[in-house]
This record gives structure tokens, sequence and C-alpha cells, in this order.
């Protein structure tokens, strides 16, 4: 479980400005184009994924209350930037907060649509140690690029539990819904990689490290 916020670069905002128009390029692309598949048109069938076993649903339940997390900490940060707390925010960054807040909005609708389906309320709560973890990072973000390290933690998050949880999936339904919504993340992490001065894939393969396990698990 990851409970770590990357290092602050000695600079960003002077990155950010030095990028420019290439930046907020890669932005726009990322958020708006048409082939950039999204978390609901992730299913391959229209109705809903539904648990076979307990497995599924205790996979279904990490991945809404990780979604909850991910969805409440893009609302702040646009909030944040709205109210002028992070410096100068580019039109593109706006956008990326934006569009990502929404595509985890329907990423957490689609899992707790599984739960309600197997009878299981809705998750409407984050977990409460990784929730911990991200409020006393975000308490210390004043600028663009830590709010960009605080959302690849969450990225990074998300993808690496989608893909530890795989092999332990019944439903072939919920299997292509979790591989679907690994990508978007993986997407996402590594967008905010650019943002950072970073190299946007680090890795050939992908790693499980920061996979979340919930307490107990």
């Amino acid at each position: 479980m990851l409970h770590r916020v990357a290092t602050a670069a000695t600079d960003r905002r002077t990155f950010l400005a030095g990028t420019g128009a290439a930046g907020a390029a890669v932005f726009v692309a990322a958020c708006g184009s048409s082939s950039t598949p999204s978390p609901s048109s992730s299913s391959s069938s229209s109705s809903s994924p539904t648990p076979t076993g307990g497995g599924d649903a205790a996979v279904a339940k990490t991945a809404a209350s990780l979604e909850v997390l991910a969805v409440a900490t893009y609302k702040a940060g646009g909030a944040a930037a709205t109210a002028g707390k992070l410096g100068t925010v580019p039109p593109a960054v706006a956008t990326f907060v934006t569009t990502v807040g929404g595509h985890h909005q329907a990423a957490l609708d689609k899992w707790n649509s599984v739960l309600q389906a197997a009878g299981a309320p809705a998750v409407t709560a984050p977990p409460a140690d990784l929730n911990q973890t991200v409020q006393t990072a975000f308490a210390k973000v004043t600028d663009v690029p830590g709010l960009a390290k605080l959302a690849l933690l969450l990225e990074k998050t998300a993808a690496d539990t989608y893909l530890a949880a795989g092999p332990t999936l019944q439903s072939k339904d919920a299997v292509t819904l979790a591989g679907s919504l690994q990508i978007v993340d993986q997407m996402h992490a590594a967008i905010l990689y650019y943002v950072l001065g970073q190299y946007p894939v680090p890795d050939v393969f992908q790693k499980t490290d920061n996979a979340y396990k919930p307490s107990g698990a």
C-alpha cells in the first residue's frame, strides 16, 4: 500500500512555464480526443458485471472506495484552483482536472452498479488509511505541480490495484472493467509524469508496488 508522496522538484513552476504550448497541447489532446477510452464505456457489455463470488465483490468494494477518494480529491483540486490557491493554472490543466474527475466518477458509478446488482450497498466512503495520507498531502499543496504529484499518487494506486486484482476476478465482465480502468488510469499517470518533468512511461511493464490492500486483507 502506498503511503508516500514523491518529493518536490526544485522549480516546477519554471518547468511548466517553459513547456508552454507543448504541455497544454498534451493535456488537451489527452482530455479531448475522441479516441481516448473512458470509464463510462469500459465494459464490453451494456449491463453491469455481476460478481460471481466473494472475491469479485471484495474487489468491487475496494475499487469503488478508491474511486470515491479520487473523485473527492479532483473536486478539491478544482475548487482550490478556482479559488486561486494554486497560483496561475493553465486552462489545459483545469480541463484535465475536470475531465479526469469525470472519468473517476463514471468508474465509481460503474463499480457501485456492480455491487448493487449483487444486492450489496453502494460505496460512498474512501479507504480511511489512504484518505488520511491524501488529506495530509493535500493540505501541503500550494501549486499545480503539487496537485499533479498528489493526483499521480492516486492514479498509480488505482492502476496498480486494478492490475493486481485481475487474476482474482471470476466474472469476465469484471475482468474487462478492471482492465479497462487500469489502462485509463495509466494514461492519466503518463500525462502527470510529463507535467512533472518526468518521462511519461517509466516502465516497460507495469508493476503492482502501489496496489492498495485494505486493512486486514
